[in-house]
């Protein structure tokens, strides 16, 4: 409660490139009152422990799958809720965890294609911002953008719990 809280929950695989949490993570490690959890387990979230170790990382946490029970508690801790997507999977591949944070009524950071079903939903109903999946920069201003901004991040909240109760 005491920390400003980026949290990815969900599969962590081939279509999903976790070096952008690495780098979220990186650009927080100074700052003791931010912390960026992950809560996935397999290859991507091995790969992310690994490197947490490597480099010390202690604003990156990596939590295995939560019990389902524990969601609404889960995603209420997160003040930015993050979903990545590959570009190849963008076409044909719909990140349902996206559906899940729009209940959540939290802000979104998107590293989607912009074409994507998700991507548009979140731009169309004011709930978040949404990156290209490569651009590692624009992900990492955003965050601080969102980061920075409470009042952006209370319209997005707000703008994301509407869509839900009305969809």
């Amino acid at each position: 409660a005491s920390k400003f809280c980026f949290l990815y929950s969900g599969t962590l695989g081939m279509k999903h490139n976790p070096e952008l949490l690495l780098q979220l993570a990186l650009q927080y490690r100074d700052q003791e009152n931010v912390v960026v959890v992950v809560i996935s387990e397999g290859v991507g979230a091995e790969w992310l422990t690994k490197k947490r170790s490597e480099l010390n990382l202690s604003q990156l946490r990596i939590l295995p799958f939560q019990p389902y029970s524990d969601l609404p508690d889960v995603m209420g801790s997160a003040d930015v809720l993050v979903a990545i997507l590959e570009p190849d999977a963008g076409v044909f591949s719909v990140p349902s965890k996206v559906l899940s944070y729009l209940c959540a009524g939290r802000p979104l950071l998107l590293a989607v294609p912009q074409e994507n079903l998700a991507a548009r939903t979140v731009v169309e109903c004011g709930a978040g911002t949404v990156v290209p999946p490569q651009d590692i920069p624009a992900f990492l201003r955003e965050a601080e953008a969102l980061k920075a901004h409470g009042a952006r991040r209370l319209a997005m909240s707000q703008n994301a719990l509407r869509y839900a109760k009305e969809k």
